[in-house]
């Protein structure tokens, strides 16, 4: 019997901390036709700056039909279709969502479904609104995930929503580890009080992003997210300031050299510690104190066995 599609988000409330770039990656990876990955993987933008729009408009040379406030708007007015119409097929693998700054106009469209007045439950129709949505096509996907913007207001709520299992992306910068403690102590938790049981998203780690040069600042808040969170919820691998990284939201993401291989192994080797990490959760409902992830396909910095045989080809220029 086939499963429902596992819902992703890389969450944090301060933009600029890799969201987008985990969000990216991640989804790329897990659609590599190697036996290991082959999954096949919905991304939607949900950010209202579009970005991994563009990053994967640049990388596959498509241009998108409609947003996915437009197909929101159009299901909401009887299209039931209209995430499917949406939806571009980008590799046999990979299908996309488009994201657009009309995305603005999302809380007003919840306040004329579900008017306040004389319905105490307004609050989790509007929240829960595109959640009830996405329940109909979650069996076509083995993986969805949804790129969300820094805010925290009921547009990001209407996503957040919809995830299985979050990975906290972190910056290892002392406002960005605040911040991974606001956004589970605080925000999920108001989730959680808010709506019990309906909420069931779960924490599956932080991801530390290492944007800035390496310094004892770095060494220093790594500890601190470890004392705070513990160790078995700290993903192994750090996402360092590579310079392709840099360049994948001008020109697209493609595979020339070495470096651009590094960067498929990195986040190879992050998609199997989420993987592993599910079926921890679905296992033992937690994550074990002593989990530790065994890298796979990025040892150090040399690049192992099972990362030269990645097939990347869908990504090398001719």
């Amino acid at each position: 019997m086939k499963r429902k599609g596992t819902t992703i988000i890389n969450a944090n409330q301060k933009g600029g901390v890799g969201k987008t770039t985990s969000t990216t990656e991640e989804a790329l990876v897990a659609t590599l036709p190697n036996p290991q990955f082959n999954k096949k993987v919905l991304i939607i933008d949900w950010d209202i700056q579009a970005n991994a729009t563009s990053l994967i408009g640049k990388t596959f040379n498509k241009n998108f039909p409609a947003t996915i406030y437009q197909s929101i708007k159009d299901y909401s007015n009887g299209d039931k279709e209209a995430l499917t119409k949406a939806t571009v097929k980008l590799t046999d693998n990979l299908y996309m969502i488009a994201g657009g700054r009309d995305m603005a106009d999302f809380g007003d469209l919840l306040e004329d479904l579900y008017p306040k007045e004389n319905d105490p439950m307004y609050k989790k129709k509007r929240t829960f609104h595109f959640s009830n949505i996405l329940e109909t096509i979650k069996y076509d996907y083995d993986y969805i995930w949804i790129d969300v913007g820094p805010s925290t207001d009921i547009k990001v709520d209407n996503a957040m929503v919809c995830a299985d299992y979050f990975v906290i992306t972190q910056e290892t910068k002392t406002y960005s580890f605040e911040g991974s403690l606001d956004i589970i102590n605080e925000y999920l938790q108001t989730l959680i009080d808010d709506f019990g049981s309906d909420f069931k998203g779960e924490v599956l780690g932080l991801l530390p992003f290492l944007l800035q040069p390496k310094r004892e600042l770095h060494e220093s808040i790594i500890k601190n997210t470890k004392e705070a969170f513990g160790e078995n919820f700290t993903f192994n691998a750090i996402v360092n300031n590579q310079k392709r990284l840099e360049e994948y939201p001008e020109y697209g993401v493609s595979v020339v050299d070495y470096h651009d291989r590094k960067v498929f192994a990195l986040f190879a080797d992050i998609f199997t510690e989420i993987e592993e990490r599910i079926q921890l959760f679905e296992q033992y409902g937690d994550i074990p104190e002593d989990y530790v992830y065994s890298p796979k396909y990025l040892n150090g910095n040399k690049l192992t066995k099972l990362s030269r045989e990645l097939d990347l080809a869908q990504f090398e220029l001719a």
